[in-house]
């Protein structure tokens, strides 16, 4: 069994009524930046080590998981190879992995928006990326600080490279200008 970080256990089991599976593979894989995603048997450690187990969510990993290479909407936790999963996509740690720059993660999500169809997109839409998904996706796939990204993000938004819509929601969609 992998080791664990108690106080990630610890938030795992606090959130556990309103916690997604791809929310808790989310909060893992940025606690352990060794790599794009987290592997397999370290996601399934943590869910050993919490009080309800992988048992909590409505579905399971297995169910959960798709192979799909670009975003398919909430709900869904990622294969990327080699025996490692994300919330995100595989086409976006390949296109990503290597940039800190912010307006190319709006680009390469916001892509994906137009390309996705159905009804479930959860945090990206035609009105661009939610705030706090591209805050998740920064700091799991560009292993950035959240911090970091929200002064990165305040200055883009400050030179009118990015623009929020509603300016004021505490979780605006973000598209570039």
């Amino acid at each position: 069994m992998a080791s664990t970080d108690q106080q990630l256990v610890d938030e795992l089991d606090s959130r556990v009524e309103t916690l997604t599976l791809d929310d808790a593979v989310r909060l893992v894989e940025t606690h352990h930046t060794d790599g794009p995603g987290v592997e397999r048997k370290v996601l399934e450690s943590y869910f050993d080590a919490t009080e309800y187990g992988e048992d909590a969510f409505p579905s399971s990993l297995e169910e959960s998981l798709t192979d799909a290479g670009s975003w398919q909407g909430g709900g869904h936790v990622y294969v990327l190879g080699g025996g490692r999963v994300s919330a995100f996509p595989r086409r976006w740690h390949e296109e990503l992995g290597d940039t800190m720059d912010l307006r190319e993660y709006l680009r390469v999500i916001g892509d994906d928006a137009v390309r996705t169809t159905g009804s479930e997109r959860a945090s990206v839409t035609e009105d661009g990326v939610a705030e706090g998904m591209l805050l998740d996706a920064a700091a799991a796939i560009g292993e950035m600080e959240r911090d970091d990204v929200r002064d990165r993000l305040k200055a883009l938004r400050d030179e009118g490279e990015v623009e929020a819509n509603p300016s004021q929601h505490p979780n605006p969609w973000l598209q570039l200008t």
